[in-house]
């Protein structure tokens, strides 16, 4: 799928008739085709209340478009975590389509999905990132202990929002699922 095929709709005048394809870009939301992810735009933070010029603090001069892309990698890595490398493809597949089979009503899904990337926005801004930092402790450095293997180890989860979180397990993202040969089409979507 290129750029130039996905429909652009204005929200939420433009989804009154029910018949729009998906994915879809509007004013709050675009998607992008090369990393199959939904972001946010600077006028959907603002719907949602979010000044991130004011409140998100980096040193970056474009810091409104890093907490965009912070939040949709964030919001996508964690749906990977939780729903594992081979229910990730499908995850995307849903997210981007909305399949009607799944979810009945196509824009409730949509707008669910850009209220838990709006919900992790707005953590970042008021508790800032933490994955930034790691989990040794340097200042007790002297003590030894045995690092834990991969499989023991649990992911930190504190810097994801727990309505976000709510949210993704609510619309079925985070769940491990037995797709037994179905890999749907990506090159489509």
């Amino acid at each position: 799928m290129k750029k130039e095929d996905i429909p652009f709709y204005n929200d939420p005048t433009d989804f009154e008739n029910g018949d729009n394809k998906f994915p879809c870009n509007t004013q709050y939301m675009v998607y992008n085709p090369m990393l199959h992810r939904y972001f946010l735009t600077e006028e959907g933070l603002l719907n949602y209340g979010i000044d991130a010029e004011r409140f998100y603090t980096s040193n970056n001069p474009n810091k409104i478009q890093e907490l965009i892309e912070k939040t949709s990698k964030k919001v996508y890595d964690f749906i990977q975590y939780r729903s594992g490398r081979r229910s990730y493809q499908v995850q995307m597949y849903r997210i981007a389509t909305a399949p009607p089979t799944i979810y009945p009503d196509q824009y409730f899904m949509r707008k669910q999905f850009e209220e838990a990337l709006a919900e992790q926005a707005r953590w970042i801004i008021e508790c800032g990132d933490a994955a930034k930092y790691s989990r040794t402790n340097m200042e007790n450095a002297e003590e030894q202990t045995m690092p834990l293997k991969p499989e023991d180890q649990v992911r930190d989860t504190s810097d994801m929002a727990k309505e976000t979180i709510r949210t993704l397990e609510t619309l079925g993202l985070t769940r491990w699922l037995n797709i037994s040969g179905f890999m749907p089409d990506l090159s489509k979507y």
